[in-house]
């Protein structure tokens, strides 16, 4: 696994901790995991609400996107399943 999908991973698993929630498995549930990295992809989340350069929402927008190419290789064995445009501002 990646930095990206194991940070994501993290961050997932330790807010689920919280409410005392077990810690994800890749596999078995992968339609939730990538429903929450889809949510945690969004341009509110990835700008921190418009705070962000333009490089550093890249940025954050690459690592993303990282995180999600790995997963959908992982699971489904195809890292082109989620395409996607260059992000332009």
């Amino acid at each position: 696994m990646n930095n990206a999908l194991a940070t994501y991973l993290d961050e997932i698993n330790f807010k689920r901790s919280l409410f005392g929630e077990g810690p994800l498995d890749i596999y078995e549930d992968y339609n939730y995991l990538s429903d929450r990295l889809y949510s945690l992809g969004s341009p509110e989340i990835l700008s921190k609400d418009g705070e962000l350069s333009i490089e550093e929402h890249q940025a954050r927008f690459d690592f993303w996107m990282e995180a999600v190419e790995e997963l959908s290789q992982l699971v489904l064995g195809d890292p082109d399943y989620y395409e996607y445009d260059e992000v332009t501002v």
